[in-house]
């Protein structure tokens, strides 16, 4: 049998807050490579996002090159797809000259359909790379997007979704799978997995999801995109390896990678190993006096932590004052409850109430007097055009 790391998302040159995670890639960047020789592992799979942006800067790019080089000479082939967050065109640049070195990498269109494959000692594997796939890119060639019927062709592409171009270009590769195991590499959100905050939305609405029975064909299909570690479908062997770090509040889970051990007919057996680098997040919530009387354990201390305050009235150096009790304090949220309504009812959590209750609310406060309805049409509306907004630039 063979072996496979399978990571993603490193998003190469984040930063948590103001706080850089440099060192912290860097430990686990050395931490997974020791981790692939030690295990003999024959393929190392990222499936995405090497970069949090298009244009990483030059200590990401550095930090990548020098783990390439780190597997290569460890004679451990290694497969590389672009994510949404990285530019394509710069990442997969010497493709060609890296193929001859046992590195692979693919971003965009133009090797869609193609099936590589690799000779390991005890066989072949096909390896299908699948980076993100941005729908309004996609050729007019790609056989089964939608919209082909349409002559004109900004039609086309509004008509094409994530699902169809991922469709197309797994359904031109089929035909060339020759070997008895397979590989495909995938950067998309599969419908039925869990969100993080931390993941760039693909489309608005959901139209960015795929199907996990796309990869039915495939031995096992490698992840990217979703930072939490997970199988999505009914097979066990179509899964998101998530972030080797913790890049929002919401991650507070154990990460991983995943070690694939691949027999000559495909048959899998899938092992998470705990990544034992990297700083774990924590939020504490409570008035600033109860927080500053807190006992912090070791991991709390060294955690990225953020102090949500409920205090009723204002508090002032709120984070230099926590700071002597958790050094690493990113985010300071004031949290006061909301104010009693005029009837007497328990006060609402600013993190529960919903912006059409907050709205009223302070309408309430600042004029004594429920809003008519005209008046909560106008903050109704006002609510929409705000989150519209927001969604939009979330894209």
């Amino acid at each position: 049998q063979m072996r496979i790391l399978h990571t993603s998302d490193w998003h190469l040159g984040r930063s948590f807050g103001a706080v850089s995670l440099a060192d912290d890639q860097q430990a686990f960047i050395t931490w997974m490579t020791a981790e692939a020789m030690s295990r003999k592992v024959d393929l190392v799979v990222i499936a995405g996002d090497i970069f949090d942006r298009a244009i990483a800067p030059t200590e990401a790019v550095v930090m990548f090159r020098n783990a390439l080089r780190n597997l290569q000479a460890a004679s451990i082939t290694v497969a590389v797809i672009t994510g949404n967050h990285d530019g394509a065109d710069r990442v997969f640049a010497y493709d060609d000259l890296l193929d001859l070195s046992g590195v692979y990498i693919r971003g965009g269109y133009s090797k869609i359909g193609e099936v590589i494959t690799l000779n390991f000692a005890d066989g072949p594997l096909d390896l299908v790379m699948l980076p993100f796939l941005d729908p309004q890119a996609a050729p007019d060639g790609l056989s089964e997007a939608t919209g082909e019927e349409t002559a004109d062709a900004s039609e086309r592409r509004r008509a094409r979704t994530h699902q169809s171009v991922l469709a197309a270009a797994i359904a031109e590769a089929l035909p060339s799978l020759s070997a008895p195991r397979s590989l495909a590499v995938s950067h998309a959100y599969v419908a039925g997995a869990t969100v993080s905050d931390s993941e760039r939305q693909l489309t608005i609405g959901g139209t960015g999801t795929v199907d996990a029975s796309l990869f039915d064909k495939f031995s096992y299909t490698a992840l990217g995109h979703l930072h939490r570690p997970q199988t999505v479908g009914s097979r066990l062997t179509v899964r998101y390896s998530g972030t080797p770090l913790a890049y929002s509040f919401s991650e507070d889970h154990a990460k991983s990678i995943e070690i694939i051990d691949m027999a000559a007919d495909g048959t899998c057996v899938v092992e998470p190993v705990a990544i034992p680098v990297g700083r774990p997040v924590l939020t504490v919530t409570g008035l600033i006096d109860d927080l500053l009387r807190a006992e912090p354990s070791p991991e709390a201390k060294r955690s990225l932590v953020r102090a949500i305050i409920t205090d009723p009235g204002v508090v002032l150096d709120a984070k230099q004052r926590l700071s002597t009790l958790y050094p690493h304090v990113v985010e300071i949220v004031l949290s006061p409850p909301i104010a009693m309504r005029g009837d007497g009812e328990t006060p609402l959590d600013r993190n529960t109430v919903t912006p059409s209750e907050a709205a009223t609310l302070f309408w309430i406060d600042s004029t004594g007097d429920e809003p008519s309805a005209e008046q909560f049409e106008v903050l109704h509306a006002a609510i929409a055009k705000a989150a519209a907004e927001i969604e939009l630039k979330a894209v």
